[in-house]
């Protein structure tokens, strides 16, 4: 599961962001650019998880090599001060019914711990769990991947799966 670095508290952030615009924006079919306004002496990272998942450029390239034909939103972060813009996108990987029945919940419902059911996963690397929006789930290739580059901003956290393997790891 791919997340934001929480380490990082001064970052580029666009400034009066309104989540609920930005949903209907990027469900949308309207090819349009969004641009924003940036301020500060921060540092740009390549992964911002809330309100929605935005990624840098180099990010995008790499979800791109690995699942082809992923919707993506053009966001331009404009630094008046500065005098430059930087190219970011919006990530809206599919959502997939995934979650297996061993998962853990809160008691209000909200997931705990994701169990991942491999059957749903198929042969998609990159997607969201449909169960927790928020939450973008990387195959290890794409992984391993963003781990050869030096992003910032990310961090990778393991998530357990339910399916062939693991049946595969119990037999051996």
């Amino acid at each position: 599961m791919i997340q934001q670095d929480d380490r990082i508290a001064e970052y580029m952030y666009p400034v009066e962001m309104n989540r609920r615009q930005l949903m209907e924006w990027t469900a949308s079919a309207e090819e349009s650019i969004l641009q924003f306004y940036v301020s500060g002496d921060a540092d740009y990272i390549d992964f911002m998880e809330h309100p929605v998942s935005i990624v840098s450029e180099q990010l995008k390239e790499i979800f791109d090599v690995y699942q082809a034909g992923l919707n993506w939103k053009l966001v331009v972060f404009a630094d008046i001060q500065r005098m430059q813009q930087t190219r970011y996108w919006m990530a809206n990987p599919p959502s997939l019914m995934c979650v297996s029945s061993l998962s853990e919940y809160h008691r209000d419902g909200t997931l705990r711990k994701i169990i991942l059911d491999e059957y749903a996963v198929e042969n998609h690397k990159i997607f969201r769990v449909q169960d927790a929006d928020h939450h973008i789930i990387v195959d290890l290739d794409v992984a391993e991947c963003i781990l050869k580059f030096n992003l910032t901003g990310l961090k990778l956290q393991k998530v357990d799966t339910e399916g062939p393997s693991m049946q595969r790891r119990v037999q051996e």
